[in-house]
């Protein structure tokens, strides 16, 4: 069973991975994260990616790039 997910804008409240490029998330500093449409998706099952990633290859991209 797949769960569909969108990525909502976050502010960082501690330090992060983007999953996508590796690169430190700082706090304070904007991100993507990975959420659940119609159902929950478990935040240790959620991918943050940071706004370098989301603006160079957009959210439909990124959320199908490891599948």
């Amino acid at each position: 069973m797949e769960i569909e997910t969108h990525l909502i804008k976050k502010v960082s409240k501690s330090p992060r991975i983007c999953t996508n490029c590796k690169k430190k998330i700082e706090i304070g500093e904007a991100f993507h994260l990975e959420e659940g449409i119609n159902q929950h998706l478990h935040s240790m099952l959620a991918r943050e990616f940071c706004s370098f990633c989301y603006a160079k290859y957009g959210e439909k991209k990124l959320l199908i790039g490891n599948e």
